[in-house]
């Protein structure tokens, strides 16, 4: 029998189509990889756990990195939801839209949740802010024809915390305009890294967490929120596992949650277990081009740091790949550049690295599943005890 392609799917089973999620709390589990076997795993934890889930999440940087659309987003979790019978609703979210024409192929893709990126207008003064949202809103709207969805503002992009008075102004602003945004996502105070846990400040060189400052924060953001109605949502989300409790005990289900390049990470460390070699050829590979790489991102990452590998065994590398425990400068560095590596074309005779990830994660997928399910469970525990 020929196998049904993603619209034929979405055609025939309505539990494969993206549909608007309001019920929280909701996670977003964003997946870089074009293979999909991780998006499949989100999908089969998704439906052990009833969650609500963006089980497409990318945002047109990420798409810019990987060379995937928001159609292979969206077209990769409808297969993995009709592979794993995920029949609870999923939604697909058009992540940090910055243009027209990317909020444009977010909708044509069938997104159900979009997320306005007003990075630049933030430089410039909430009015810009507030004209770019309006804007953007209107156009989401006509493109889909009365059709529901929800839709974010990122305000995180910036190196201030976000001042409630300023949300509070976009907000009520917005809504006099009669234009309701459903979800907020601010800068909280702290550092919200790539592939490492959160901390609140660097102090001689050491990463140091204080969680005082953002729980007085997340409280009065909390307030606010239940005051003018939206929902809030933390982007870089992935290993907080500190922030997990205390952002579960304030927002309870009114949190999105997003999450998404540390599935790759999960994915390396199979690889360091099974093929040592293959794993410090992409690691030499993304040293290589980690200056140029990190660019958008802010990152503390101290190089020297991470010890010397070629002594290693694998599963000394997989140790040095474990989220908490690990080694946080090597993550970071094989996280932020993902791009390059899934994007390698490889050389005469050999394939790229993305098509050799590929092949041993199948090899060896049982043991992905479980290490994957159980990271997916790290990030969601706190919550789900909590509902």
């Amino acid at each position: 029998m020929q196998e049904l392609t993603p619209q034929q799917l979405r055609e025939r089973f309505a539990y494969t189509c993206p549909s608007v999620i309001t019920q929280g709390p909701i996670f977003g589990f964003g997946y870089r990889s074009a293979h999909g076997l991780g998006n499949l795993v989100q999908a089969q934890v998704a439906k052990q756990f009833g969650l609500s889930v963006m089980l497409a999440q990318q945002s047109a940087r990420e798409l810019e990195r990987t060379g995937r659309t928001f159609q292979h987003v969206v077209d990769t979790a409808t297969v993995s939801a009709y592979k794993a019978g995920l029949t609870v609703p999923w939604g697909a979210d058009g992540d940090h839209l910055r243009t027209t024409e990317e909020l444009t192929a977010a909708v044509n893709a069938g997104c159900t949740h979009f997320t306005y990126d007003v990075s630049s207008e933030l430089r410039k003064g909430m009015g810009d802010v507030i004209a770019k949202v309006a804007n953007f809103h209107a156009l989401t709207e006509g493109l889909l024809n009365g059709a529901r969805f929800t839709s974010e503002v990122s305000l995180d992009e910036t190196p201030e915390t976000t001042r409630l008075g300023d949300i509070a102004v976009l907000v009520k602003e917005l809504g006099w305009r009669g234009i309701r945004i459903h979800e907020i996502a601010p800068r909280f105070p702290g550092h919200f890294e790539k592939g490492i846990d959160y901390f609140s400040s660097m102090e001689a060189g050491r990463r140091v967490c204080d969680l005082l400052p953002f729980r007085k924060y997340a409280r009065q953001l909390q307030a606010l929120a239940a005051e003018l109605g939206f929902r809030v949502c933390v982007h870089s989300g992935s290993d907080k596992f500190s922030l997990y409790p205390i952002l579960a005990d304030i927002f309870g289900a009114e949190l999105h949650i997003k999450t998404a390049g540390t599935y790759y990470l999960e994915e390396l460390k199979i690889v360091a277990r099974h093929d040592p070699d293959l794993f410090r050829e992409i690691f030499r590979f993304s040293f290589d081009r980690f200056q140029k790489d990190r660019t958008s991102y802010e990152l503390s990452t101290d190089t020297t740091r991470i010890p010397a590998l070629g002594s290693l065994n694998g599963d000394d590398l997989a140790r040095l790949m474990t989220s908490g425990t690990g080694n946080d400068d090597m993550r970071q560095v094989l996280h932020v550049t993902y791009g390059s590596v899934l994007t390698d074309t490889g050389s005469a005779g050999r394939p790229g690295f993305a098509e050799r990830i590929k092949v041993l994660l199948e090899d060896h997928f049982d043991e992905y599943m479980q290490d994957m399910q159980q990271h997916l469970q790290r990030h969601i525990k706190d919550f789900l005890a909590s509902a």
